[in-house]
């Protein structure tokens, strides 16, 4: 199993936008090929901190879900919306 941990800071003024397009994710990749979990979470101490919590069936699975139509249109907004971007990808060790 990979779980991912992706952290956006949306730029000044662009929380509601960068929340709607972060969302707008949810639905497709849910139903992707693979996809164990895929939540999007909002720091409770700070709302501009948003943060998905995946979790995949295979390293070709999440690859895939890179490729899919709804996350390639997002990333050409993204760069406009988000001041960070942070992805990383994780193996359980234990």
């Amino acid at each position: 199993m990979i779980r991912v941990v992706a952290h956006f800071r949306p730029k000044p003024g662009k929380l509601e936008e960068a929340r709607r397009l972060l969302l707008s994710f949810t639905v497709p990749t849910r139903t992707e090929k693979g996809c164990l979990l895929y939540d999007l979470h909002e720091n409770a101490a700070d709302p501009e901190d948003l943060t998905f919590i995946e979790e995949w069936e295979s390293d070709a699975d999440l690859d895939a879900h890179g490729q899919s139509v709804h996350i390639q249109e997002g990333r050409k907004v993204i760069p406009e919306l988000m001041e960070v971007v942070d992805v990383r990808r994780y193996r359980l060790l234990g």
